[in-house]
């Protein structure tokens, strides 16, 4: 007696893949004159429009936004919160967008890290986040932090973002 089960089961398939684009960490710390006022490092999130551009890139399929398709993450952005969800694409009063650069490339890793040099001012920022291009509303992910007002060209910004794929 042949027995169809086992084929039923492969055509069904059993590998249960579980695949986490969520784990972003940054580490943002705010010099003015050469003094640290400001190092926090904790986790951000990945928005919507991350995710889905995300799953794009696996898929191919044109039911995601294939806009940013052929864009990589390798913009950093910084901004002041104002309500910024997972839904946002764009960071409230964004400031400034500079090009990161990509390090410490692992089997499931890497680090973006890029350093603002603000002009005149004075700004406030209590965000930062990773984008698709150098302008538009393409966030891919974002973080937030403690706010620092009245920056001007005294300060020096150095951000690292941490994406991991688990």
């Amino acid at each position: 007696m042949i027995s169809l089960t086992p084929q039923i089961l492969n055509l069904h398939g059993t590998t249960e893949v579980n695949f986490t684009v969520g784990s972003i960490h940054a580490t943002i710390t705010i010099m003015k004159d050469g003094v640290v006022i400001l190092k926090q490092y904790h986790a951000g999130a990945v928005t919507n429009l991350g995710m889905n551009v995300t799953l794009g890139k696996l898929t191919g399929d044109s039911w995601y936004p294939l806009t940013a398709y052929l864009l990589n993450t390798t913009y950093i952005s910084i901004g002041n919160q104002g309500a910024l969800t997972q839904a946002s694409i764009v960071l409230p009063a964004e400031w400034n967008r500079t090009l990161g650069t990509v390090e410490d490339q692992t089997y499931n890793s890497f680090n973006l890290t890029c350093t603002f040099y603000p002009d005149v001012g004075p700004y406030t920022a209590d965000c930062i986040g990773i984008n698709y291009d150098a302008a538009g509303n393409n966030l891919w992910g974002y973080d937030t932090f403690a706010e620092v007002t009245n920056i001007d060209e005294t300060f020096t910004i150095n951000v690292e973002f941490k994406v991991t794929v688990s």
